[in-house]
């Protein structure tokens, strides 16, 4: 495996069946560790999706 497939596999096992608040703190301690994280990138490319998608269902996302 390279490094791009091992951070994505970092990615989804930090994500797996989070909530958005779980993520949310996730990002943030990814940055305090090293600010330009490609796995903090992940993350908030992840919450961006589930905003995205609880806007178009109309269900609120606060609770995923």
């Amino acid at each position: 495996m390279d490094h791009n497939d091992l951070t994505a596999m970092a990615a989804r096992n930090l994500t797996e069946g989070a909530t958005l608040e779980e993520l949310r703190e996730a990002a943030r301690d990814l940055r305090a560790l090293a600010p330009e994280s490609a796995l903090a990138d992940l993350v908030e490319a992840k919450i961006e999706r589930i905003l995205a998608e609880s806007e178009q269902t109309g269900i609120g996302a606060e609770g995923t």
